[in-house]
């Protein structure tokens, strides 16, 4: 194996390109303030318990997902398409393989919160580095990449040590919004919760940064709303510039996996030219 310090990589516009453009597109989110006036007094309490209690019920759901995954994007003029499966362990260990018609794999990148892989088997290219890396160079949040994003692809609540700021109703009557903030996250300041208190469900979370900026706008839907622990089916990033949405769709969803840090390693070819990102 071939390996050389780069002083800075540049990315080719491949099948990489196109998921950090997919992830960027996500953060671009320009969507107004949609709750309304605070609840009242009376509901305050109800809601808060209500709330502790699914935040009880997620840490005791399944800690890995195994599943085929579609990450679809629509613009005016031009929907893109791509196809292949995500394996993550919570908080922060994420895989994710796009793969060809035939079923052989294009592209993998693993993340494990800190450092990060990837391999392009047409360029038979091999890059390593930290992942707030990646995220420098493609002018991408690195909270985005590296704190709890399993939760946040899992629909999963994860607010230990914040606090609520207030609770505010929805202005589609569809819930509550919880707001929350958090005092330990390095770059997450806020977020912003729509759940359903009836049946228990978060529909969408809105993540702000410590500028005030949001970082992602993400909804959920899930198949079957009467399991407590139902996975995520689609998770859809709407309100984005020009009309885009981006879409992420998982089938033949599996929750009794059990991985490991080896499961968010990936095996390297020896004919393959490795790259560090500095």
């Amino acid at each position: 194996m071939k390996s050389n310090k780069a002083p800075r990589v540049q990315v080719p516009p491949t099948l990489f390109r196109l998921i950090l453009t997919l992830l960027v597109l996500l953060i671009q989110s320009c969507a107004g303030k949609p709750w309304t006036s605070p609840v009242a007094d009376s509901e305050t309490a109800f809601i808060t318990q209500t709330f502790e209690e699914m935040q009880e019920r997620d840490a005791s759901c399944f800690c890995c997902l195994d599943a085929k995954t579609t990450l679809s994007w629509d613009t005016p003029g031009e929907d893109r398409s791509i196809a292949g499966f995500l394996q993550l362990k919570l908080p922060t260990s994420v895989k994710f393989v796009v793969l060809n018609p035939l079923g052989q794999p294009l592209y993998a990148l693993v993340n494990n919160g800190r450092d990060f892989q990837s391999i392009n088997t047409s360029l038979k290219q091999h890059i390593i580095g930290k992942i707030g890396s990646l995220a420098t160079q493609n002018k991408i949040p690195e909270s985005l990449l590296s704190e709890n994003w399993g939760y946040w692809l899992t629909g999963r609540l994860h607010e230990q040590g914040a606090t609520i700021e207030a609770i505010h109703q929805d202005g589609s009557g569809r819930g509550v919004w919880i707001t929350m903030r958090y005092q330990d996250e390095a770059a997450l300041n806020k977020s912003h919760l729509l759940i359903q208190p009836a049946t228990r469900q978060l529909l969408s979370r809105i993540l702000v940064d410590r500028e005030g900026e949001t970082i992602a706008t993400i909804s959920y839907d899930r198949r079957n709303e009467q399991n407590d622990c139902a996975p995520v089916s689609r998770i859809t990033i709407s309100d984005l510039p020009y009309g885009s949405q981006l879409s992420i769709d998982f089938t033949e969803i599996l929750t009794d996996r059990s991985f490991s840090a080896a499961n968010f390693r990936l095996k390297v070819p020896e004919d393959y030219e490795t790259q560090e990102l500095p």
